[in-house]
């Protein structure tokens, strides 16, 4: 009986040579073993101590130039403000201005108020813009009966703020003067306006527009 020739086998072809692989191992291993030299080297190498002081130098000039550069212009800044603080302080036109300058003052100019006018109130604020709700009721009192009247303003100066309660010797503000006399503050014109009194004592007196 013939028995026909067995055929080789073949290699698949995802099999590689052992040589090929051990080929590649090797080449593979002295690469990474390079690699670590070149890193190791490199990680050893000696530094350069004249351009690292070179370099440092260089930043620490950079770095004092800037620092004198900017002390400089705050100098400069300061010493023109410096300048023109003096002269506000030392010129007339820039000194805070008072139409009183004593207390004998202040008297001579309330004196000469009340006895002009025949209804002045002292309050806080002016008779469009009160300044406090007592100023407010006093002012819409007097609105309401007509009557001409003058104001002070006693925020506008503490002289006056102050001379007022000294020479009327009440302590609060408003106060109210008609034809001469001290009447008192807007607790007492309310008590007059509900009395009828007040509108007794407006009796003569100058009446504003309608």
């Amino acid at each position: 009986m013939h028995v026909p020739p067995r055929a080789p086998h073949a290699v698949p072809p995802h099999f590689q040579p052992r040589q090929a692989t051990m080929a590649c191992s090797t080449m593979t291993r002295r690469c990474a073993s390079r690699i670590v030299m070149n890193n190791i080297a490199t990680a050893t190498a000696p530094t350069n101590p004249t351009s690292r002081v070179v370099g440092l130098r260089a930043s620490s000039l950079v770095t004092a130039a800037a620092a004198t550069s900017s002390m400089r212009a705050t100098s400069s800044l300061l010493a023109q403000r410096a300048r023109r603080s003096f002269a506000s302080d030392t010129h007339d036109d820039f000194k805070p201005k008072s139409n009183v300058e004593s207390s004998d003052d202040v008297a001579r100019i309330i004196a000469q108020d009340v006895e002009s006018n025949g209804v002045i109130i002292y309050m806080k604020g002016s008779p469009a813009a009160p300044q406090c709700g007592f100023s407010n009721m006093a002012c819409r009192i007097l609105d309401h009966h007509g009557v001409t009247y003058a104001s002070r303003n006693v925020l506008a100066s503490e002289e006056l703020r102050n001379g007022i309660k000294t020479f009327s010797s009440w302590p609060t503000i408003p106060q109210i003067f008609v034809k001469g006399e001290f009447l008192g503050g807007s607790d007492i014109l309310m008590q007059m306006h509900q009395s009828g009194e007040l509108a007794t004592m407006f009796e003569g007196l100058p009446k504003s527009a309608p």
